[in-house]
């Protein structure tokens, strides 16, 4: 099994962080801005892209305020089946350090590397979307 990982520094308290991660308003901020989400275990998040020919659903599996959010992956392209997302956030003097999983990679072929590739780039939207109030989401725009 293989897992992508990623972390990032961000100058907000993980409080900050942990409502970017599971409020709507903030998913849509920083991912994609068709986003239906609720912060609440057992629940399922869906996020959509390119008009709907991309859909993700994504259960709530673990909420941990300030600290864990866990999800399962429930629907997504190929490659993605069986794997979790995981959001593991520590602070230290106003600042959270995030660490990013999305784990259990059947293997590095395939979407793996593109997939990393995004997430990277979304880690750097929820940063910006964090500090300055301003990410960049998906968007119906990102369509043409």
């Amino acid at each position: 099994m293989a897992d992508i990982l990623h972390e990032v520094t961000i100058d907000a308290s993980p409080a900050k962080v942990y409502q970017a991660l599971t409020e709507q308003s903030g998913l849509q901020g920083w991912w994609t801005e068709h986003t239906k989400a609720k912060a609440q275990t057992g629940t399922v998040s869906e996020f959509s892209f390119y008009g709907g020919m991309a859909v993700f659903k994504l259960s709530v599996d673990k909420l941990d305020p300030g600290s864990k959010v866990y999800w399962g992956v429930e629907q997504g392209p190929p490659g993605w089946e069986n794997t979790r997302i995981t959001w593991d956030l520590s602070g230290d003097d106003g600042k959270t350090k995030l660490l990013f999983g999305h784990r259990g990679w059947a293997s590095t072929e395939g979407m793996y590397a593109s997939v990393s590739y995004n997430w990277a780039w979304y880690m750097t939207s929820l940063k910006q979307y964090i500090e300055t109030g301003k990410g960049t989401p998906h968007t119906d725009a990102d369509m043409g």
